[in-house]
């Protein structure tokens, strides 16, 4: 599908201002994709990847025919949904850094859980980075509560990680430009568009919980992540990170550079192994 088509699917499917909402983000799209220049990175194999605060993230479980899809057309959303299933329909799910990092230690990070500490009269969250979830039990006891609860933490889930073989694929958006400042001003995850505004874009079974979890951010419902209505164009793809099966596949890793020639590959100890 192009522009047009998109702008045609919208008018139809939409109306008030979830229409204007859509439509001006597909504007914004292709103003990037039109005039954006990617720039190429200055990594060796062998170099650690670090990654800028705002740089977007986003795994396909879809592993090589969802990045097909992505480096082809971009990250889209469904624009036919039906029956709102879906958590955050119309919208794209990527992770924003909320500062610095050496890749290694964000996927440390991720690949550890996400705890709940309760006590009768409070309650905290924190993420433990997988090369800390040793000595959790250690960490507990020094700890005032009489209950605790740990699940995976939401990219464990969705990016290559320690933890599982599943996704394979993990794209590195550049979010160090205007481009991406202005398809930002999109994120539903952020109070920049009203509660009435944002209703369309939420799941109806979720929304009331949503609009509660929206302001009062934890690590359960957190800070890293953003949910952009309508896409981001493949032009802000810098590198691709994969997971163990996908790295020892030199087919694979080709497949992937001929795709995104540009683009650097990168690996779960954080470093560069295809420029």
């Amino acid at each position: 599908m192009n522009k047009e088509d998109y702008i045609k699917l919208v008018n139809k499917k939409m109306g008030g201002n979830a229409r204007k909402l859509l439509l001006n983000q597909i504007e914004k799209f292709y103003d990037a994709l039109n005039n954006y220049k990617p720039k190429s990175s200055n990594y060796k194999v062998g170099d650690l990847v670090k990654l800028d605060k705002g740089t977007l993230l986003h795994g396909t479980y879809k592993n090589i025919e969802g990045l097909e899809k992505i480096a082809k057309e971009g990250l889209i959303c469904d624009l036919v949904v039906e029956g709102r299933k879906s958590k955050y329909p119309l919208t794209v799910g990527v992770w924003n850094l909320q500062k610095d990092y050496y890749l290694k230690d964000y996927i440390d990070f991720y690949s550890g859980g996400t705890v709940k500490f309760i006590s009768e009269d409070k309650k905290s969250t924190e993420v433990i980075p997988y090369s800390r979830m040793s000595t959790f039990m250690n960490y507990v006891k020094n700890k005032d509560y009489f209950r605790w609860e740990i699940e995976q933490t939401k990219e464990a889930r969705f990016m290559p990680s320690y933890e599982q073989e599943k996704v394979q694929i993990g794209i590195i958006f550049n979010g160090n430009n205007g481009y991406i400042e202005e398809l930002l001003k999109g994120d539903i995850l952020s109070n920049s568009i009203s509660d009435v505004d944002v209703k369309p874009f939420v799941g109806e079974w979720y929304y009331e919980r949503f609009l509660k979890d929206r302001k009062e951010k934890d690590d359960f419902f957190t800070d890293r992540e953003s949910a952009i209505i309508f896409g981001l164009p493949a032009c802000f793809i810098e590198g691709i990170l994969v997971g163990r099966t996908y790295e020892n596949d030199n087919d694979m890793l080709k497949k992937i550079k001929a795709l995104l020639p540009n683009c650097y590959i990168c690996n779960l100890d954080g470093k560069v192994i295809m420029e």
